[in-house]
């Protein structure tokens, strides 16, 4: 009768032994937790539009209450490789930037007019414009976010 009372006993104090021996990990402590949230046209949701060939990008660029500078670059494919162009360089206001280029202003001119994608869904792939947006803070620390802009007909 004693027996399996000093059994569990015992199986309980290892049990307990072992536990308080772990080392916690503090998630938090760990965790890369930004300095700044980009967010665009003010839906932190918001990453990617549809623009017409011939229009103008239009983007509200806000939660850059400490950045010092707004960096927004294309990358796209062309020819099978990858590329980029310095689309511009912002300065925020009261922790807000606008970025109003036309959608021509995404693609080095030596890699040919943008066409724009047709109805179809295979044609988006190719006339999808990445845009990395790149906040710089007071201290040199850079935070950025990606917003696909996909130009059709």
């Amino acid at each position: 009768m004693k027996q399996p009372f000093y059994t569990i006993f015992f199986l309980l104090f290892a049990a307990l032994t072992m536990l308080t021996s772990c080392e916690k990990d503090d998630v938090l402590d760990n965790m890369v937790i930004p300095q700044t949230t980009i967010t665009f046209d003010d839906n932190i949701d918001k990453i990617t539009a549809d623009y017409k060939v011939n229009s103008t990008l239009t983007l509200k660029i806000s939660g850059l209450n400490t950045a010092t500078s707004v960096q927004v670059t294309s990358r796209y494919t062309a020819s099978g490789a990858t590329k980029t162009k310095e689309v511009a360089t912002l300065i925020p206001t009261n922790g807000v930037a606008t970025l109003s280029v036309p959608v021509s202003a995404l693609r080095n001119t030596a890699d040919g007019a943008i066409t724009g994608a047709t109805t179809t869904t295979a044609s988006r792939t190719s006339n999808t414009y990445s845009l990395i947006v790149k906040a710089t803070l007071p201290n040199n620390i850079t935070e950025q976010r990606i917003f696909s802009a996909i130009i059709v007909q």
